[in-house]
């Protein structure tokens, strides 16, 4: 996990985000509550990561890119459990949001297989 000062939230704020892909590097983002279109909202415990304080929703809806100035400038926090990357990806298979494309969606469930 990382944190993500960016401009691309309004206001501009720190972002937790998951790392579901690496070149060129995609992510996850964590948001307190679901988003108002409710597909691929999936919901995370405080304890399921050091970063997280408090229940919160993994939108698997989409990724998102960051400008290099906000990569180079990311926190780093403790990496995603095995457990945690098995879960999101049951959660992709089971749910397949429609909004992520199948081959996008199958090649990040590689990338958390492979990565932990």
């Amino acid at each position: 996990m990382f944190v993500v000062y960016t401009a691309l939230s309004k206001p501009s704020k720190d972002k937790i985000v998951v790392c579901v892909g690496n070149n060129p590097p995609i992510f996850f983002w964590v948001n307190t509550d679901p988003r108002f279109h409710g597909i691929g909202q999936m919901r995370l415990s405080g304890n399921d990561h050091t970063a997280l304080t408090h229940d919160c929703y993994l939108d698997c809806s989409r990724v998102t890119t960051f400008p290099a100035h906000e990569l180079r400038a990311a926190r780093q926090r403790d990496p995603i459990t095995t457990d945690l990357a098995d879960a999101i990806v049951k959660f992709l298979e089971t749910e397949q949001p429609a909004t992520l494309p199948s081959a996008q969606r199958e090649s990040i469930c590689q990338v958390l297989r492979e990565h932990v």
